[in-house]
């Protein structure tokens, strides 16, 4: 046994040590990673028929033993042959890709088994090796390849690659895939979109186009989804996708003048004299520079100052507006800040709270800072619906702040989102119709049945305490 294992461990270690490096093969050096990348072309692509009729068979017979080892777990047998057919015959029919995915697995398995870190590192280098040999081998199977290589790199194998690099290879597989996209795909993707973009690191061109692609993909498949396992991945996706859509709204610039008018201007008709809406509105459509000369800005414009910008003589109220208006959040917050601590007007008190809250969720997205001030509104105006609807908003985006962006831990916040929007309802007819949209809309982001009987100590009906940042018990309840 001791000589077994200490060959096998000699043979591991030399392959390593030659990386997979055929004499033909010259080094080139990319950005993707702190790694140097291996420049492989179709003549590293052999097929069994390539070979004479003595190694053909050879290979054939070891492809044969080494794939029943796989299926079987015996990576450390299966190595050797697979080694073989690797090196000979990586394509062998012509149409089947298994040695590159069997190689992967293979590497995957050694990965796990050690905890010597510049093992593992030489590993990962040749996974990265054989995920770039295989787009060479099957072009036609790049999407494949690209989504595998990102997703590991994202979560498995973190400062391998270069996040931009990541990018390129999910948002292409994107691309190809369409629709058919792999639901893995999805979360690495919109989070390095977003991160990559918020950096400048992506121009926003092509920070919207991923943007509008990921949003097409996963309306179609949480629409047409079939059975319920497929339709909780994609909800979860959906609610993770939502979070960054919304974030991506906020951001100066991110949107032209016409998205926000199409996708919001007949809010604005439906609802005139609502000054909440009617100001949020036009902070939106004024942070995508929308002309002054635009009719529809006009009227905003128009209705905006005639019924929500009542003229004040109070400084501290007009310093407030003008940092708002330019952008300057933590000045218009202390402006705001000194005419609360000062008014005796309980209604003032408590819409300029709910300004404050509204001005911490929407752009500094300090989301325990706009709860304080949720709280406090509510506080000063007894029976206000709109103070519960935000906070149950503040708990719905945060999936990905609790949890991975995916999964039980980032569903449960929903929970405590629906029992806010409730509440709001409940003391305040007035919200029940926007109460009754959020519930809508975030009941489908609930665990699954399937998660919940999961977990032994969970027990639908029962209290759950939700943690992270919000603290909160609530009731467990399943999606639809």
């Amino acid at each position: 046994m001791k000589f077994q294992f200490l060959f096998f461990f000699a043979i591991v270690i030399g392959f390593v040590s030659m990386a997979f490096v055929p004499s033909q093969q010259k080094k080139i050096k990319t950005n993707s990673s702190q790694t140097t990348k291996t420049e492989f072309g179709e003549s590293d692509c052999a097929k069994f028929d390539d070979l004479g009729e003595a190694k053909s068979d050879e290979i054939s017979d070891n492809y044969t033993i080494y794939r029943d080892r796989i299926n079987a777990k015996n990576f450390q047998k299966a190595y050797p042959l697979w080694k073989s057919v690797y090196q000979s015959a990586p394509k062998t029919n012509g149409r089947i890709d298994y040695v590159f995915r069997d190689g992967i697995k293979i590497y995957t398995a050694f990965h796990k088994a050690t905890t010597d870190t510049i093992l593992q590192d030489k590993y990962v280098d040749t996974m990265m090796m054989i995920y770039e040999k295989a787009v060479i081998c099957f072009p036609e199977k790049k999407a494949y390849y690209y989504s595998k290589e990102g997703v590991d790199m994202f979560y498995k194998y973190k400062g391998k690659m270069s996040k931009e690099d990541i990018y390129f290879r999910l948002k292409t597989a994107a691309e190809l895939d369409g629709n058919e996209t792999r639901v893995s795909t999805i979360i690495p993707l919109s989070s390095l979109n977003f991160s990559l973009n918020e950096d400048e690191k992506i121009s926003k061109e092509d920070s919207r186009k991923t943007l509008e692609n990921i949003n097409s993909i996963v309306q179609m498949n949480f629409e047409n989804c079939k059975d319920e396992k497929t339709c909780n991945a994609w909800a979860q996706v959906e609610q993770y996708t939502l979070e960054l859509s919304q974030r991506f709204e906020n951001k100066k610039g991110f949107y032209s003048c016409n998205f926000f008018i199409e996708k919001y201007y007949a809010a604005f008709e439906a609802s005139p004299d609502d000054c909440a809406k009617i100001e949020e509105l036009y902070r939106k459509f004024k942070s995508a520079d929308c002309s002054v000369d635009n009719p529809k800005m006009v009227k905003l414009i128009d209705t905006f100052k005639e019924n929500c910008m009542k003229p004040t003589a109070d400084p501290d109220l007009a310093c407030g507006r003008e940092n708002l208006d330019n952008d300057r959040f933590k000045d218009a917050i202390d402006c705001y800040d000194r005419y609360i601590s000062k008014t005796s007007d309980m209604e003032a008190k408590a819409n300029f709270s709910l300004r404050v809250a509204k001005i911490y969720y929407l752009y500094l997205r300090n989301f325990t800072k706009a709860r304080t001030y949720a709280k406090q509104a509510a506080d000063y105006k007894s029976n206000w619906g709109e103070p519960y609807l935000l906070i149950g908003k503040l708990y719905a985006s945060s999936g990905s702040l609790c949890g991975p962006g995916t999964g039980f831990d980032s569903q449960v916040v929903t929970w405590a989102a629906i029992d806010k929007f409730i509440e709001a309802k409940r003391i305040d007819p007035s919200a029940a119709n926007e109460a009754d949209k959020l519930i809508n809309i975030y009941s489908k982001y609930m665990p699954s049945k399937e998660d919940v009987f999961s977990r032994p100590k969970v027990k639908e009906g029962e209290n759950y305490q939700v943690k992270c940042w919000i603290q909160e018990t609530t009731r467990v309840r399943v999606g639809k």
